[in-house]
């Protein structure tokens, strides 16, 4: 197996790549504790992938090892081959934003995954009205009996990594999640980078 691509997302920012049909992609926390937004579309742009139609096609909150994402329309994009993390994920939360971090009180800009996808998209020229919500790798926010959702730090350690099998010819985009106020401490106690490796 060759790697086709290979790349570093710098801390609060986001990159995309090229993911041909039965190639693998690989993406890992390089420093541990760093959650990583996945958005995909088809090369021709015309689905792409779907948060709630992975959740009822799977029957789970997140799809477990041998499970599959797909797309808004119920096509299949990816097969979840391997997890070498401590296997906790989400796919209920929206990639934070502008309009987030003014309500919970920031002032003035601060970089957002929504920010970095609509840049890496534009790149491809993709321009969705509305940012989709993403596959949450490595992010710990459990779901209590109550219904209660909580934002806990990422039990990644340095290295840990997901691998998918790509179904269609793709384009990906990652990001190295934004979050850093304190009270919401999902990255440890700073951001740091995230690796995509396309395999073929």
């Amino acid at each position: 197996m060759d790697i086709i691509e290979s790349v570093v997302v710098p801390r609060q920012s986001g990159a995309v790549v090229r993911v041909p049909e039965g190639a693998a992609l690989k993406i890992t926390d390089l420093e541990g504790q760093q959650v990583s937004d996945m958005f995909a579309v088809f090369t021709d742009l015309s689905d792409f992938l779907g948060a709630r139609t992975s959740r009822a096609a799977n029957w789970r909150l997140f799809p477990e090892v041998g499970g599959r994402f797909i797309s808004n329309n119920y096509r299949p994009m990816f097969l979840f081959e391997e997890d070498n993390s401590p296997g906790v994920h989400d796919l209920l939360a929206p990639p934070c934003s502008s309009e987030m971090y003014e309500r919970l009180g920031f002032e003035g800009y601060h970089p957002s995954c929504s920010d970095n996808f609509r840049k890496a998209a534009e790149s491809i020229g993709w321009r969705p009205a509305i940012v989709p919500d993403p596959v949450d790798w490595f992010q710990n926010t459990p779901v209590d009996a109550a219904g209660n959702i909580s934002p806990k730090t990422a039990l990644t350690k340095p290295g840990d990594s997901v691998t998918l099998r790509a179904q269609a010819d793709m384009y990906v985009i990652v990001t190295a999640c934004s979050m850093d106020l304190p009270d919401k401490m999902v990255n440890g106690e700073e951001c740091t980078s995230i690796g995509v490796e396309v395999i073929g």
